[in-house]
């Protein structure tokens, strides 16, 4: 397990969820499209960590999924449920934020990175393009096509979100909110890239049993 899905990502929800004049909440960062291709994704995501301009690496996450993996973080069903229908650019743009300051010179420096070929998991293409920082541990980011090439945050990082999650989306299965329901949809479409992330030649056992839980949750009343 190599990232740790930073508080950043709930504080701005919160932020997000109050709305109106309140001198917390930051601007909103509008929607972008993403690359051209699973190398350039990657490569315009360490530009953009480097330069640092976590606005631009907002466009580099699959829409909606930082607004899901608030749910490690303590958001509220109503918070993510809202950024889930509004956009969750601003909160993807503090995930980037916590993941460079919490993965030390990973991302944060020179590296060599490689397309590394394909995965077919539930009729969805999933890309994997292999970084090699300046101290040679390879590792493994997963990409997607979605309005251009973006990161998958849950194929590539759900080992540091999945034993965070299982208790929160358990809640949501007990609550019958329109939000919870919302949020449970959203949850079925990152089955896929949880079980990509499951099977990463990166991925410790442990890890992979806390994303096969993840995975046994919200499946539950699927």
């Amino acid at each position: 397990m190599w990232l740790r899905a930073p508080s950043l990502v709930a504080l701005v929800v919160l932020a997000a969820a109050c709305g109106g004049d309140d001198p917390i909440t930051e601007p909103t960062v509008a929607p972008g499209e993403g690359s051209d291709s699973p190398v350039a994704a990657v490569e315009e995501l360490v530009a953009a960590i480097n330069t640092p301009d976590f606005a631009e690496a907002s466009r580099l996450a699959v829409p909606g999924q930082a607004a899901l993996a608030a749910l490690a973080e303590g958001a509220t069903f109503g918070e993510v449920a809202r950024s889930l229908s509004e956009g969750d650019e601003e909160i993807a743009a503090n995930f980037w934020t916590g993941f460079a300051q919490e993965t030390g010179g990973f991302l944060t420096s020179e590296v060599g990175v490689v397309d590394d070929g394909t995965v077919d998991q539930d009729d969805v293409e999933f890309h994997t393009v292999t970084v090699t920082p300046s101290d040679g541990s390879a590792r493994t980011i997963v990409v997607r096509n979605v309005d251009g090439y973006r990161v998958d945050l849950f194929a590539s990082f759900a080992s540091g979100l999945a034993d965070k999650m299982a208790g929160p989306v358990e809640r949501l299965l007990a609550a019958q909110t329109a939000d919870a329901r919302l949020v449970l949809a959203e949850l079925q479409e990152i089955v896929p890239s949880l079980h990509v992330a499951a099977s990463l030649p990166g991925t410790s056992p442990a890890a992979s049993q806390q994303i096969f839980a993840l995975i046994e949750v919200i499946t539950r009343v699927g």
